[in-house]
């Protein structure tokens, strides 16, 4: 069980801000030190300052690092157009995108007269309206532009991830077969000998191992299958649990009338997190599980007591890692994660849109 240490949101977008304003700052500068060498070698006319002098190349990159309009400019456009992608864009609504363009291209013209030089050619009301136009392209294209070489960047680490676990998988196993027959084989002796207890075990766990061996190899599966894998899961558990043992456990799973689908091994790594450092020997402790899909989002919420001679550094950090992980790549936003470890209780809520 491990506690979650995640950088705040403000911090994150403070980041993404700084590196756009940076990075823009520098692509104009290297723009124009290409047009000003154009323009030396076709003996094209300079640019000139306000005194008439022909602005040289050190003059260009001066005038730029240390002019406060142009500096406030590169600002508001990164500001805006980061402001655009991280609370407009992932919502993935074209309404609500294209609401968020015009209306902060509108609140960046209006804010960019504040700071703008006045033109005695170009009134106000063109200026304002020329700079929101300009401001509007340019949110809407960063967005765009950025989204279609990020979506491609994730989805071939997401790939080449997965290729790489696959391999490991496969030289982990050792033929997941000949375990399943046996079981089977076990099964039937169970049942002649009137083992009824010990044929429903090796039953649940004969339909984990077919999970196991088929179900993950897909992409996605149907919901229904990977909670019935979880309903399996905790009943052989409830079978390992001894009479006296004192531990309340609450289970609500709701299977959705609708065949949904989601990418396998996503939710249990939490139930055997819950069931592992939620249960003690000598100790009381609750487990509180509960799944539903409400208009097209899963919710899962598990709870369990944590007790404090239980060392919970280790142990299942890898595998809640590993699902942040396949959750950023597989459902970038379209999923929360919240997990909490306070007062001696431990809580996951996870929401997806599916």
């Amino acid at each position: 069980m491990e506690e979650t240490i995640k950088k705040p949101a403000f911090y994150n977008f403070i980041k993404r801000f700084l590196l756009h304003a940076i990075t823009l700052w520098l692509v104009i500068n290297i723009w124009g030190w290409l047009e000003y060498l154009f323009k030396i070698k076709f003996d094209l006319p300079q640019s000139v300052d306000v005194n008439g002098s022909t602005l040289g190349f050190s003059d260009r990159f001066t005038n730029h690092s240390l002019n406060h309009t142009f500096i406030l400019s590169v600002l508001l456009f990164a500001l805006l157009a980061e402001l655009n992608w991280v609370f407009v864009f992932n919502r993935q609504k074209l309404v609500r995108f294209v609401a968020g363009c015009v209306s902060l291209g509108i609140i960046g013209g209006a804010v960019s007269l504040l700071f703008t030089r006045k033109s005695i050619f170009f009134p106000v009301a063109a200026q304002f309206v020329g700079t929101t136009l300009l401001m509007m392209a340019y949110i809407a294209g960063y967005a765009i532009l950025y989204n279609f070489f990020y979506d491609r960047y994730q989805r071939i680490k997401f790939y080449k991830q997965k290729s790489e676990a696959e391999l490991q998988l496969l030289k982990a196993q050792i033929n997941p077969h000949f375990f399943f027959n046996t079981l089977n084989n076990i099964y039937g002796i169970a049942l002649k000998e009137n083992a009824s207890k010990t044929a429903g075990a090796l039953e649940l766990l004969s339909d984990m191992m077919r999970y196991n061996m088929d179900g993950v190899q897909e992409d996605f599966i149907s919901l229904k299958t990977e909670l019935k894998f979880i309903e399996d899961y905790l009943a052989l558990q409830q079978l390992r649990i001894p009479a006296n043992l004192k531990i309340t456990i609450r289970i609500n799973i709701e299977y959705p009338k609708i065949n949904y689908k989601i990418a396998p091994m996503l939710l249990i790594p939490f139930v055997e997190n819950a069931w592992k450092y939620g249960v003690s020997i000598d100790k009381p402790g609750t487990i509180n599980l509960e799944i539903r899909v409400e208009k097209h989002q899963l919710i899962m919420i598990v709870e369990n007591t944590v007790f404090a001679d239980i060392n919970i550094e280790k142990g299942s950090g890898l595998g809640i890692a590993n699902v942040k992980q396949r959750l950023q790549m597989i459902y970038p936003g379209l999923h929360q994660l919240m997990i909490e470890n306070e007062n001696g209780r431990f809580r996951v809520k996870l929401s997806i849109t599916v």
